[in-house]
């Protein structure tokens, strides 16, 4: 018995609607959940739309970007500690939705961190590591889960990333993407003041 692709739940013979997502990689959808991704006349109501539509739901404020090379780009700014915006955005002809943020170290710890000594500097280079392997991700869950070392005009950050098949994504799993990207910003708040008062 086919499986839907957003639900999960096994779809009862003569309840399979057809069929979701990029053509060559369709998945079986059941009509409750086509219903829900088509409004009234048929047409996908788009990721945007129910992105919006769930942050409403879950009464998450969020704000709207607007850049040529986007389909959308949502802000949100959530609960303290975090002092980061987390970003959801899809880039315009790519299937991937991405959910992450960006942080840049304090002047305060960047120019603590010019005085390390060559010891100094390894010590620290071994703890940043302990704490990158910290937050890695089992990928068995089918997300990918990435982050990357930058530096801006001598700013130095780290970026940090779950991206999700776009047609892949129900509620529950964006949710779910969301929870992991703002316990990471809480980490990372949290291992940035810890090394700053060491």
């Amino acid at each position: 018995m086919p499986e839907c692709c957003f639900c999960e739940n096994n779809v009862e013979k003569g309840m399979l609607v057809g069929f979701w997502g990029v053509e060559e990689k369709t998945k079986p959808i059941c009509i409750s959940c086509l219903k829900k991704l088509l409004d009234s006349d048929g047409n996908d109501t788009g990721l945007k739309n129910r992105i919006e539509k769930w942050l409403d739901e879950e009464k998450i404020q969020f704000s709207l970007i607007f850049e040529p090379n986007y389909l959308f780009h949502f802000t949100l700014k959530l609960l303290e500690p975090i002092k980061m915006n987390i970003e959801i955005f899809q880039e315009k002809n790519k299937e991937d939705l991405i959910v992450g943020f960006m942080t840049f170290l304090s002047k305060e710890l960047t120019f603590k961190m010019y005085k390390f000594s060559k010891s100094e500097k390894d010590e620290f280079k071994i703890y940043v590591d302990q704490f990158l392997s910290s937050i890695r991700t089992d990928y068995r869950s089918g997300l990918r889960i990435g982050y990357e070392i930058i530096s801006e005009k001598g700013h130095y950050g780290a970026k940090y990333f779950v991206k999700s098949k776009s047609h892949d994504c129900n509620k529950s799993i964006f949710l779910n993407i969301l929870d992991m990207v703002e316990d990471t910003a809480k980490k990372s708040e949290l291992f940035l003041n810890k090394t700053l008062n060491n």
